[in-house]
């Protein structure tokens, strides 16, 4: 994912104060994310996009932890079916750590994207996006 991208999703995202609520409902969405077996390395860019709904973000910490951001003041994600993607700027992290050029290349568009379906029980997530 370029850095217009990334900055676009910034910018809409932190814009998101706190006022109307997703009609489909938010839960708070978090868990730990790998590429072919291994942790996400921390800085890569998660976005969760429901079909016509408001994406969420998340950044990787330690060891591929994440936790979903639906507005700067609201935590988790729309329920229901999301493409998952990702994104890495390395003005901002660095070099991506090497073998992982496939997960950015691999999830970086809504039709790359992996599926997932959140509901109301499943706010613990193991994201694991396979190698292509």
């Amino acid at each position: 994912m370029g850095l217009a991208a990334l900055a676009a999703t910034t910018v809409g995202f932190s814009g998101c104060g706190g006022g109307k609520k997703s009609p489909r409902g938010v839960v708070k969405f978090g868990g730990t994310a790998t590429y072919d077996g291994k942790p996400l390395p921390a800085g890569v860019m998660i976005m969760f996009t429901p079909d016509g709904g408001r994406q969420s973000a998340a950044t990787v910490t330690e060891n591929g932890a994440f936790y979903a951001k639906y507005t700067t003041a609201e935590d988790g994600v729309e329920h229901g079916a999301l493409k998952v993607t990702v994104g890495w700027d390395e003005e901002m992290s660095g070099a991506l750590p090497e073998g992982f050029e496939g997960l950015i290349k691999g999830y970086a568009t809504d039709a790359d994207a992996l599926q997932i379906t959140v509901d109301k029980a499943n706010t613990e997530y193991a994201l694991d996006f396979p190698k292509k």
